[in-house]
């Protein structure tokens, strides 16, 4: 690659992330859903909105911009308010199609499976700010992983649920279909895992190293009967025109993006930073303020490539270690138990599931 097209790169990748608190999301989006169920519940909204810098009022002008900080401190808020283990369920059902303008019309008309997680995946910042799904398809299966975009931190898990439980529900709204997903957590099984039972059924596994849902290729492109052909051209055709920075992403779900893509190369923070045309320095304060440094999204990456090369091609250890750039194998293992909890072997035998393809 030439300096000048290295160059370019840079910029061009430079210039497709945002912060943590650029405020850039209608707050009479998401954030409205959530403080109308806590508000049903009979909670004061002066406690609900506690921490986010923003009133009642603010939600019914539909003006005001926030940050993803402020919808990350509101979810904050309502997860201690939430008495039954039940709220991200039912802030989740009511996530999509959504009342988010041209995207959620788009959503509302898609032709299929494929359209409508293609249409979650390039609409995210308006769709679904705060998780980012990534969309993997293989001969056999199709899987969302939903990445943190924002540095969630406590609130992941309750983010998770509610991303999972939606796209359940709009699936099954949408298409009238049942595809029976099998849904991966990354932490242990919660105390009230029977919650998640109720919403999502009995194919809940836990302490899997990802958060993912997956089911089979075969409903892909079964056509759903909510599709209006002239209505999906027309909000289509709305949406490129209002796109703008619609695309850009998340910046630790950048880095994350880069780091898989990159996965073979021996990079360190200082290559990182320069591919986002920023100093080291600079790098990590930017993550940092974001509640997750360098290293802790590299293990991520490498977990995760991980996991793919160990259940899906079933490489061995060396194998994978040459290709997660480790020196020797004995490293690999302890890095793998430090990453997950589990050794390689501990993995292979405690997953039997369908194929992980985590690599494209």
């Amino acid at each position: 690659m030439s300096a000048r097209t290295a160059g370019h790169w840079r910029m061009k990748l430079a210039s497709r992330w945002y912060d943590a608190d650029d405020s850039l999301l209608p707050a009479h989006h998401h954030a409205a859903v959530l403080l109308d169920l806590l508000l049903a519940q009979g909670h004061n909204s002066h406690k609900v909105l506690k921490g986010t810098g923003l009133f009642e009022e603010d939600f019914h002008s539909g003006q005001v911009l926030i940050s993803p900080n402020q919808l990350l401190k509101l979810v904050a808020n309502a997860r201690r308010l939430d008495s039954d283990g039940e709220l991200a369920f039912r802030w989740g059902a009511q996530l999509w199609p959504g009342h988010y303008g041209v995207c959620s019309s788009l959503l509302a008309n898609a032709a299929n499976l494929q359209d409508a997680l293609q249409l979650l995946c390039d609409y995210s910042r308006a769709l679904s700010p705060l998780l980012a799904p990534r969309l993997i398809v293989d001969e056999q299966f199709v899987y969302l992983q939903w990445l943190d975009s924002h540095g969630a931190g406590e609130e992941l898990e309750f983010l998770v649920r509610a991303h999972m439980a939606g796209l359940s529900a709009m699936v099954r709204w949408l298409s009238g279909l049942q595809p029976g997903w099998q849904f991966l957590f990354a932490g242990a099984a919660p105390q009230d895992a029977a919650s998640s039972q109720v919403y999502l059924g009995e194919r809940c596994h836990y302490d899997a190293g990802i958060n993912l849902m997956l089911t089979s290729r075969a409903v892909l492109q079964q056509s759903w009967p909510r599709h209006v052909a002239l209505a999906r051209r027309t909000a289509e055709m709305e949406a490129l025109q209002q796109m703008g920075q619609q695309r850009w992403r998340g910046f630790p779900e950048s880095v994350y993006r880069y780091l898989v893509q990159h996965i073979q190369r021996p990079l360190n923070l200082a290559l990182v930073a320069e591919a986002f045309a920023m100093s080291p320095a600079t790098l990590k304060r930017r993550l940092a303020r974001q509640g997750c440094h360098f290293q802790q999204l590299q293990d991520q990456a490498r977990l995760h490539v991980g996991l793919y090369l160990l259940h899906v091609k079933g490489w061995n250890n060396e194998q994978v270690a040459q290709h997660l750039c480790f020196n020797d194998t004995t490293n690999f293992r302890r890095a793998f138990k430090r990453w997950c909890g589990l050794t390689p072997s501990d993995s292979r035998s405690r997953f039997v599931l369908p194929t992980l393809s985590l690599s494209a």
